[in-house]
């Protein structure tokens, strides 16, 4: 499954940690989702992800801890829109 069909599936740009961020967050957001679905491969898949945070933090000039740090928040509401269902 791409990040893409999990953003149509799950509604992220309607989530509450997405709403949440700044402007400059949300572009950070929806790049790293964008790069994660042509990147990131089976083989080096931990490698492949710290390399789209790490681009998309240099690109977007943003501080790694606050991508994570949304990621986070992102897949605890995910993770329980999942289960009340």
């Amino acid at each position: 499954m791409k990040t893409s069909d999990i953003i149509k599936e799950y509604s992220i740009h309607d989530s509450n940690a997405f709403n949440s961020l700044s402007p400059k967050m949300k572009e950070a957001a929806e790049s790293l989702y964008e790069m994660l679905d042509s990147y990131v491969d089976g083989e080096d898949f931990v490698d492949s992800i710290e390399f789209c945070i790490m681009t998309v933090c240099e690109k977007h000039n943003i501080e790694k801890d606050k991508l994570l740090d949304y990621v986070e928040l992102e897949v605890r509401e995910q993770l329980k829109q999942t289960i009340e269902v």
